[in-house]
């Protein structure tokens, strides 16, 4: 096991034990509130650090070159869940689908056992998003498929674009455009570099671009988030969430409050744990602490880069480039919505935020790539 493996290896374990101790720090109040337990969140957040890592080892140790048939499965799995959501996305929003309900204003989940089923021991309701399983599945089928017919050039495009556009236009329909836009640039990044044609890119990536900015203005829900960028607007409760974070920042100064002296965790910042928990890391350990966790995942993500450029094959190299511009892009996301860059999206830092889909698909996804660093 060479060195960087090992630094790659190490650095997974470290930001989720980072992850667990920040969501352990700033739910105490909430966690409370809610369970009258104050470390119910971090709990269940361990719960599903322990399954993702039984899939992390699992695709650690599963030769990669062999995930052909899983690829084509996992797709068609992930289309049936997506179009169940679609379907039920077309309704306004509603608890009346016990399996798909209505979170945030959205049906973006499905529950395996909603009440009045029994909940599992330790975990509750087990539930779990299929827009994040659709970024494994894209980074699987589409490496797959660009690797093992290369060749077939006038072919591929029409690969990438019709899966891309398929899992990217159904989860719209949930609505989830921060995941569409995501897993539709997961699959233009492995496209690109696989070598097959990209004059049709010149194309299309306009094209989308005009149909990105169509969709959010005729969205008022999306447009108010927008005027709230741009303008400061006080009009919804997105001005609040991003005043809060950037209150949050300013709080911490540079060396932070310290660690559990938070007092934006104290219910004034939404998601605190989740989309959020980048500022309340701001808050307590300050810009010194908010720019080694910056410079850990750009180093992170650059470990990613270098292990797909020495992977063995074509697959490796796709499923690695794949992966580290999910995580990357995931984590710059979330940075960019917290310090008022770019809209709030409600894209969770991977390995760090609080949530099972994410946690799960994330480590699930390393294990990929951990895999083909053992074999670089």
């Amino acid at each position: 096991m060479d060195k960087r493996h090992k630094v790659f290896l190490g650095m997974i374990f470290a930001f989720l034990v980072f992850g667990l101790l920040m969501i352990a720090n700033s739910t105490v109040i909430s966690s409370k509130n809610l369970y009258g337990d104050p470390y119910k969140f971090v709990s269940l957040q361990l719960g599903w650090v322990i399954i993702g890592l039984v899939g992390f080892f699992l695709l650690y140790n599963f030769n990669y070159n062999k995930l052909y048939g899983f690829a084509y499965i996992l797709l068609i799995i992930n289309i049936v869940f997506l179009l169940f959501l679609g379907v039920v996305g077309l309704f306004p929003c509603s608890d009346g689908f016990a399996f798909a309900p209505c979170i945030n204003g959205a049906n973006r989940w499905l529950y395996l056992n909603p009440p009045p089923l029994p909940e599992v021991p330790f975990l509750g309701v087990l539930g779990f998003q299929p827009g994040e399983l659709a970024k494994v599945s894209i980074i699987l089928y589409l490496s797959v498929q660009l690797s093992k017919n290369i060749k077939k050039k006038e072919e591929l495009f029409w690969v990438y674009f019709i899966v891309s556009a398929l899992l990217s236009g159904l989860i719209l329909l949930q609505p989830n455009m921060s995941t569409a836009a995501m897993v539709f640039a997961l699959g233009t990044i492995i496209y690109f570099v696989s070598g097959a044609p990209i004059k049709p890119l010149l194309i299309l990536i306009p094209v989308v671009t005009l149909l990105v900015a169509g969709v959010i203005l005729i969205s008022p829900y999306r447009r108010q988030r927008l005027i709230t960028l741009l303008s400061g607007s006080d009009e919804d409760t997105s001005s609040y969430h991003i005043k809060q974070a950037l209150v949050a920042l300013g709080s911490g100064g540079i060396t932070g409050v310290g660690l559990g002296q938070s007092k934006q965790k104290f219910q004034y910042l939404p998601e605190v744990a989740s989309d959020s928990i980048f500022a309340i890391i701001g808050e307590e350990l300050g810009f010194i602490g908010t720019s080694f966790l910056v410079l850990a995942f750009l180093y992170f993500v650059y470990l990613g880069f270098l292990i797909s450029r020495d992977a063995p094959d074509l697959l490796g190299k796709l499923l690695g480039i794949g992966v580290s511009s999910w995580i990357g892009i995931q984590f710059f996301i979330n940075v960019a919505a917290m310090t008022k860059i770019i809209p709030l999206t409600g894209v969770p830092i991977p390995l760090i935020s609080y949530g099972g889909s994410s946690m799960v698909f994330s480590l699930m996804g390393l294990g990929i790539l951990a895999n083909i660093s053992k074999q670089s």
